[in-house]
């Protein structure tokens, strides 16, 4: 790994951790992302949280036709974060290349739970599970425990989707989809397809969660060093991260609604280029930012 063993250390001894954006053009691949995976690991931190939400006043450059995008997007992904194909458990050699794909009961059935409970808290009354069950002995495994845990919450609805189905289904009817569990690999590239649909990459928040213990937050954008020193980049996804924070890590769901509710005021006097609109004036990080904390500041007064 890259990470140092000095800064781990500083990490296990936080209450949380707010992680930027790493990455470099000329490192080659996995060399930047084994300290994130080393996190994950060595933490535990089996929850990937990744909300997806289409702001009122970002409709209009959705990707989506209208009646695609219906009565909204508002879908959070609950990711396994620990096992997998992410596990990193595999071998490399000069003909031939394998990962192995390990799910185990206690991974599926923690990860499962919680994606009910925060529906529950949600008030969401359905939870979509994600996977290739036609295929995958993993996928199966993951869809036996799904059923058996949902058999607990009466109250919400279920419902699995093979994951090439659902990518489909992301495009065509977002709006019917809340709650979306699924396993590491999968909820890594749908929650990045879901990304795109609410105006850009630098609007995706996420989290790295074990209840109760160190958790790390990150926007789930790279560094983009292709506008590195340009001032440009959207800094709202690692705001919404911080709200991620406060809801997660410390209960503080009015303070999350909070920065939720300024952010979207924000948005309707100003915008960084990538979800510009013409009507609007076109700011920079640090105006887009500031314009955020000072609309949070005037609500936290009210």
């Amino acid at each position: 790994t890259n990470l140092p063993e000095k800064s781990f250390d500083i990490i296990k001894k936080s209450d949380v951790l707010l992680f930027g954006a790493l990455g470099l053009p000329n490192l080659p691949p996995g060399v930047a992302e084994s300290a994130i995976l080393k996190i994950r690991q060595d933490l535990d931190l089996y929850i990937n949280l990744r909300p997806v939400k289409l702001y009122n006043v970002l409709r209009e450059i959705c990707p989506l036709k209208d009646e695609f995008i219906g009565d909204g997007i508002d879908i959070t992904f609950v990711r396994e974060n620990t096992e997998g194909l992410y596990k990193n458990i595999g071998k490399l050699e000069k003909d031939s290349a394998e990962n192995l794909m390990l799910y185990t009961r206690k991974g599926c059935e923690r990860i499962i739970k919680f994606a009910f409970e925060f529906a529950k808290r949600k008030g969401h009354n359905k939870v979509t599970s994600v996977d290739k069950a036609n295929i995958l002995k993993p996928s199966q495994l993951w869809r036996q425990i799904f059923h058996e845990i949902s058999e607990n919450y009466a109250n919400i609805e279920t419902e699995d989707i093979y994951i090439d189905a659902f990518c489909q289904w992301l495009i065509r009817a977002p709006y019917k989809f809340q709650t979306v569990a699924t396993g590491n690999m999968f909820g890594d590239i749908i929650s990045d397809e879901g990304a795109f649909l609410i105006g850009s990459l630098g609007m995706g928040s996420s989290g790295n969660i074990h209840p109760g213990k160190v958790s790390m937050y990150e926007p789930i954008h790279g560094s983009a060093p292709d506008i590195a020193g340009k001032g440009i980049a959207n800094p709202i996804g690692t705001i919404l991260s911080v709200k991620l924070m406060f809801e997660e890590s410390f209960n503080s769901f009015e303070i999350g609604n909070e920065i939720d509710n300024a952010v979207e005021a924000a948005l309707q006097e100003g915008r960084t280029v990538d979800i510009g609109s013409k009507s609007l004036k076109t700011l920079s990080t640090v105006e887009m930012g500031d314009l955020i904390a000072n609309k949070l500041k005037s609500r936290l007064k009210a």
